[in-house]
């Protein structure tokens, strides 16, 4: 469900940064690099749980403080009924998946589980940060693209292009950073479905709890993708540190609290700035 569930936490954990007077954004060139690991599970809505593991790796580029530039490009696993199709901006679909599974169609007393895997869809994302508002108000504004990559015959991917269109907001509050998030999906339909463009919101806000280390929830809702999906809920929380000046490392976990959403989820991680 989420734009993105790193993207997110990273976000959040601006608020380290912000809090002490700098914003979000990068104040040099500077290029940064991650790989991290989301495992979540649930049922969707549907007869039996889909299991999902996403590695993505992503390669951002701050060209100035008001721009950045971010590619992220996830391998997948996936294991169900095959009515579930994983986002590659963190969401999910409920769809047709592989044909090969229950897809809300088999008997609900016999699934047929099955297990694919390989690389999911790139990303591309550019992100402009307004100047401050009164000095404490931060704006930034996101447009991203999706390369469909992903195998839409083994239920990877929609083979559709999306696009999303993002608006953050966040202040500093003594340690807390609250914030509110508002995007619009654009998605591509599928063959036999009819995926509707849906709105995402998040409110939340990190907390510094040293100058390393921060910690920080949002609740997210994202509108139903189909007719016959549900909308998406869930409570997000995560712990970042920044291990050195080049290496942070980052836990999160999520919990769903609609049936369009997976039951729970969790991931990790760890990003590396080269030295300028």
């Amino acid at each position: 469900m989420k734009i993105s569930r790193f993207t997110k936490a990273l976000v959040i954990a601006s608020g380290v940064s912000v809090s002490i007077g700098v914003s979000g954004a990068a104040t040099a060139t500077e290029w940064k690099y991650s790989l991290g690991t989301d495992v979540s599970s649930g049922d969707y809505g549907d007869t039996a749980d889909t299991d999902i593991v996403s590695v993505p790796f992503t390669a951002s580029y701050s060209p100035s403080a008001s721009w950045t530039f971010k590619a992220s490009l996830p391998w997948i696993s996936v294991e169900g009924p095959g009515g579930v199709i994983p986002g590659g901006d963190g969401g999910f679909v409920v769809g047709p998946g592989n044909g090969n599974g229950n897809g809300g169609n088999q008997a609900p007393d016999a699934p047929l589980r099955t297990k694919q895997t390989g690389l999911g869809d790139l990303w591309l994302t550019g992100t402009y940060s307004l100047e401050p508002i009164a000095n404490r108000y931060f704006v930034d504004l996101s447009g991203k693209y999706k390369v469909p990559l992903a195998d839409e015959d083994q239920g990877l991917g929609t083979g559709e292009t999306d696009y999303t269109l993002q608006a953050e907001v966040f202040t500093a509050i003594d340690n807390f950073t609250p914030f509110v998030t508002v995007a619009r999906k654009i998605k591509g339909d599928l063959p036999d479905v009819e995926l509707r463009n849906v709105w995402y919101t998040s409110i939340g806000s990190g907390y510094r709890l040293s100058d390393a280390a921060s910690v920080g929830a949002s609740l997210d809702y994202q509108q139903a993708a189909t007719d016959t999906s549900d909308p998406q809920t869930e409570i997000f929380g995560y712990y970042s540190h920044k291990l050195s000046n080049q290496w942070t490392g980052m836990l999160y976990g999520y919990i769903g609290l609609a049936d369009g959403s997976p039951d729970q989820g969790f991931g990790i991680q760890v990003s590396y700035r080269p030295a300028n």
